[in-house]
């Protein structure tokens, strides 16, 4: 398997959690006051009316665990960080937010990657998870030798994978990829929310391999969630995003995280034209 078509397969993997599921919900829009709940410091601040949480530039490490044939297994890693409250893709004041507390993400996966050329296709393991923590410290530090400030917070909401599929292609240089997955909401915070009665999200998330832009950071980063970044066979990833929460449909308590945008792949290929 030459290098382009393992990262190809390895962008894919990456992505995994963060796509669509048939179970689309209606659109969950309320606001979180997060003075409150489960380890609150009472200097936070009350947010909203907002939809969708919008995360800054955060990392995906992708764990290579064996291959067999042309198919290939990996044990994935993200973690970022909510840099603003949207309503609808408009700003939501949070001036607090970064400065007496912060919101930050992070997800474990694994899956199976079968690839052919430059093309790739997934399948989803079941049992990941997924998790988002309010601290009241902003802490987090991709530069450290180690990176207990994106997970030391309190988890305000948490999902399990339960599966999905996906494929990739590699394209300029740069490596693009798009996986449908399926989360459900096991657990959040119903003290923050009003309404309490989120059980999901649509999610756009872009990954970016290859860009030199990129290579600053994630030249800084050594570890995810606990996990070495630098092995000689694992894969490291740029990735922003957002997720746009979502209400529950009559029966269904499935949570949707949607997406991966092929918005990076566009201006890449714009540049080359």
């Amino acid at each position: 398997m030459n290098r382009i078509t393992a990262l190809t397969a390895a962008l894919l993997a990456a992505t995994s959690f963060i796509l669509p599921s048939a179970h689309a919900a209606a659109p969950w829009i309320g606001s979180a006051d997060y003075r409150l709940g489960l380890g609150a410091a009472g200097d936070e601040e009350v947010v909203g009316p907002f939809s969708t949480y919008d995360f800054g530039t955060g990392v995906v490490l992708l764990e290579q665990q064996g291959t067999v044939g042309s198919t290939t297994s990996f044990n994935g890693y993200y973690q970022a960080f909510v840099t603003r409250h949207e309503l609808f893709g408009a700003p939501v004041a949070a001036p607090l937010l970064d400065n007496t507390y912060e919101l930050t993400v992070g997800a474990s996966f694994s899956q199976t990657v079968t690839t052919t050329g430059s093309t790739a296709t997934i399948s989803v393991n079941p049992g990941g998870t997924f998790k988002l923590y309010r601290d009241t410290t902003k802490d987090r530090e991709y530069a450290s030798a180690s990176d207990t400030g994106f997970t030391d917070g309190d988890v305000i909401i948490t999902g399990t994978i339960l599966g999905g599929t996906g494929a990739a292609v590699a394209a300029g240089g740069m490596v693009f990829g798009v996986t449908d997955i399926n989360i459900q909401i096991t657990s959040y915070d119903a003290a923050i929310y009003d309404p309490d009665t989120i059980t999901g999200g649509d999610g756009i998330f872009t990954l970016r391999l290859g860009a030199p832009s990129d290579q600053p950071f994630l030249s800084s980063v050594d570890f995810v969630q606990g996990h070495s970044a630098n092995d000689a066979n694992d894969f490291k990833f740029a990735a922003d995003g957002n997720i746009a929460l979502a209400v529950p449909e009559i029966d269904t308590y499935a949570m949707m995280l949607a997406g991966l945008g092929l918005i990076g792949f566009v201006v890449s290929r714009r540049r080359h034209t």
